[in-house]
């Protein structure tokens, strides 16, 4: 009786070391890869369900040959086939996570759709963290469904996916996900996105605003009404407002402090006057050229860096 009781313990003990090799092995996997090795056998099923590997759905590094769209004009053709492929593997492996999901980070290049926003919102409810891909044909219903899932959101980062229902999303994140700590753009941030900050997301306390252009009125709105603001960077970015018919550059010290308290100074990262390659290499004299003279590798590395350390990914 002893020796099958010694055998028995001797068995779950070589399985349950079976089991974390296969889950220590499973982490060093990319997303896709992980979600296929369930497929070999039943112990290997099991262990891909593990959930400390799907704390993270990180999508940056799926091969994009399959589900690639080119940053190109809105309104033209768009492939239904790597569409639906992408529906198939969001479903798969977000039903893997489930609610263990906290963060989604979705691929650069991915065309994202209604459909591929709430099937990834319904199967994983307790999500903290959103990073949205630069394009794609996202809805006001398709915000609201997803968020209406998201309860919990504390962190999006916001691109030109939104553009013609950025206040939209703010309305849906003002009804349905009130912990919003940290929001990240990566498109302009004029004056009305500023006003839905300041409405919809009151306890905001890390912001994000590189690398673009930023409404100055914006800038000091948001400065002056968000009391709980411990962060605003604006490293690389163009200060600019729209005066009289033309565009007016602001230099962000200098003509800040005209318009908001010495304290508001503190929560700004920027960088060094004069001196930042990126913003004397980056720089037009002409304001409309800006964005649409940068090379989409370096729009992939705004969207990914950032000074402020839990919106860089």
């Amino acid at each position: 009786m002893k020796r099958r009781s010694s055998n028995r313990n001797r068995k779950y003990s070589n399985d349950y070391l079976f089991y974390e090799i296969l889950v220590k092995i499973f982490t060093t996997l990319n997303v896709m890869d992980r979600s296929l090795v369930g497929m070999v056998c039943k112990s290997w099923n099991l262990a891909s369900r593990d959930p400390s590997l799907w704390k993270k759905l990180d999508l940056t590094t799926l091969c994009t040959r399959c589900f690639y769209v080119r940053l190109i004009p809105i309104n033209v053709w768009i492939d239904e086939y790597p569409s639906n492929k992408m529906t198939q593997f969001l479903k798969y492996a977000s039903s893997l996570g489930g609610g263990n999901v906290s963060t989604i980070i979705l691929n650069y290049y991915v065309y994202l759709r209604d459909e591929h926003l709430i099937s990834l919102a319904e199967r994983t409810p307790n999500v903290k963290r959103l990073v949205l891909p630069v394009s794609g044909n996202i809805t006001k219903n398709g915000i609201e469904s997803a968020m209406r899932s998201w309860r919990g959101l504390e962190s999006i980062t916001i691109t030109s996916i939104v553009n013609d229902i950025a206040i939209d999303i703010f309305v849906a994140i003002g009804k349905y996900s009130l912990n919003i700590l940290r929001l990240k753009f990566t498109c302009y941030f004029d004056l009305d996105q500023a006003e839905a900050l300041v409405k919809y997301t009151p306890n905001l306390k890390e912001l994000s605003i590189r690398n673009i252009l930023v409404n100055m009125r914006g800038l000091c709105l948001v400065l002056n009404s968000l009391k709980h603001l411990e962060v605003v960077n604006i490293c690389h970015s163009l200060i600019m407002d729209n005066l009289e018919g033309g565009f007016e550059i602001y230099d962000p010290i200098d003509h800040i402090l005209k318009y908001v308290d010495v304290s508001c100074l503190k929560k700004l990262i920027i960088c060094e006057k004069n001196s930042c390659l990126r913003c004397k290499n980056g720089r037009k004299k002409n304001v409309y050229d800006y964005r649409t003279s940068l090379p989409y590798r370096h729009l992939e590395d705004i969207w990914r860096e950032d000074e402020i350390s839990s919106l860089a990914h």
